[in-house]
């Protein structure tokens, strides 16, 4: 076994694409299990990184495949990043249950070829979203999922939690938040804005008064290597910390793209059930993981707006 060899599946996903170069920046040997590859940007990441990164296309439901892959590879570290995150379908697709399932069995295969250290990717759908704290707070927060989502993601982090106390291995759970930037699906919120401006067409929007914790892919990649390759062990959130209304990110778009006044507020209604403020506390992250974004939101935005740009010209 390699010393610093990991496992990242979800690998050429919105976030896992992110986690290369911050893994290979600290000295990981980098597996992507990936169910399909994008060649262009494989090849990319090779000519970038040479032996550093290796590409395995994989289903990881396919566990008569993957047990064997993952027993081969013998990494030292895990970071499970996969799941079903398929815009509109997720929230309360019955496809989650399978992952609490293919999680666990993933998680056992690393721990029999010698895994030492095992993070996942949780999700702040994990939290009462009725509850009344103003930062959502590990360990002190009422955990009460009203997704089958976020049900399926507590579920997973459990059983993390369990095996590796069983097993004598160190693990943690990285909970995201709302996130942006390059790579993300373009029906996303603010994809969708992004993509609406640039073609000249209006964006309708709710009232967006909702409160919330936005945070850059790359910045929340980071984060959760970073988590990875720490020892603090137990729920963590991977966030920014800073509340922001969905109204004032709208504006934050029009403003940089020139276009505000096709931003309009209002102009739908909001979702059944949606929260009012979802805001993490990033203590944790900040003086135990000792890790924080390196670049404020405006910049990592305007280099979001960039990207998109990039994309639509190239159409």
């Amino acid at each position: 076994m390699a010393s610093r060899t990991v496992i990242v599946t979800g690998g050429m996903g919105f976030i896992g694409r992110q986690t290369i170069e911050p893994l290979v920046a600290r000295g990981f040997t980098v597996h992507v299990l990936a169910r399909s590859l994008d060649i262009a940007a494989r090849d990319a990441v090779v000519k970038q990184y040479g032996q550093m990164v290796r590409f395995h296309q994989a289903e990881l439901h396919d566990t008569k495949t993957v047990t064997p892959l993952v027993k081969k590879i013998r990494a030292s570290h895990l970071l499970h990043l996969a799941w079903d995150t398929r815009h509109g379908i997720f929230w309360n697709s019955p496809e989650n249950l399978d992952w609490i399932v293919t999680s666990k069995l993933l998680l056992i295969a690393f721990i029999e070829a010698g895994g030492k250290r095992a993070v996942g990717a949780g999700t702040c759908a994990e939290y009462d979203w009725e509850g009344q704290d103003l930062l959502l707070t590990e360990g002190a927060s009422k955990l009460l999922p009203m997704t089958i989502y976020g049900q399926s993601k507590l579920a997973s982090r459990k059983s993390l939690a369990t095996l590796g106390q069983h097993h004598h291995i160190s693990t943690a759970w990285g909970r995201v938040f709302f996130l942006f930037g390059p790579h993300e699906g373009p029906k996303r919120l603010v994809s969708s804005a992004i993509l609406s401006l640039l073609r000249g067409q209006e964006f309708l929007a709710s009232a967006g008064d909702q409160i919330r914790d936005f945070a850059d892919v790359r910045d929340v990649a980071a984060g959760l290597v970073a988590l990875l390759d720490s020892q603090v062990t137990g729920d963590v959130n991977i966030a920014s910390g800073e509340a922001r209304t969905i109204a004032s990110v709208m504006m934050e778009i029009g403003e940089m793209l020139g276009r505000s006044e096709l931003i309009k507020l209002g102009a739908r209604p909001k979702q059944p059930g949606e929260p009012a403020r979802l805001v993490a506390a990033v203590e944790r992250l900040r003086k135990e993981v000792k890790w924080k974004p390196t670049s404020l939101f405006e910049q990592r935005m305007s280099e979001t707006i960039e990207w998109w740009r990039g994309q639509k010209l190239r159409r």
